[in-house]
């Protein structure tokens, strides 16, 4: 069986349709909507299909293990980028604690 990475078959088809202006970061484990228009981003908490509560992003998780762990406080920083370990980069530093 095939794992499902979002709540939907739906939910799936959005994010990977470039005409359809559902984003997820996997970093992050953040959906937003993005308004063409204006070029802003808007986070969204529910499904728009199925109306599932989706996960709890991890903005702030991120940027706390990479403080406390990595003393890296600034990571947009270009010498702080360099920094930041492989795993960070992905969706794995938050699969690998089960978060």
């Amino acid at each position: 069986m095939e794992e499902k990475n979002h709540c939907c078959e739906n939910m799936e088809m959005f994010v990977e349709d470039p005409r359809i202006k559902i984003g997820y970061n996997p970093v992050h484990r953040m959906y937003n909507l993005e308004i063409s228009s204006t070029g802003t981003v808007c986070l969204i908490y529910y499904c728009p299909s199925c109306g599932a509560l989706l996960p709890e992003n991890l903005v702030d998780e991120w940027f706390d293990i990479l403080k406390k762990q990595f003393n890296i406080d600034d990571p947009y920083n270009e010498k702080q980028l360099k920094l930041i370990p492989e795993e960070f980069k992905s969706d794995e530093w938050w699969k690998k604690r089960g978060l």
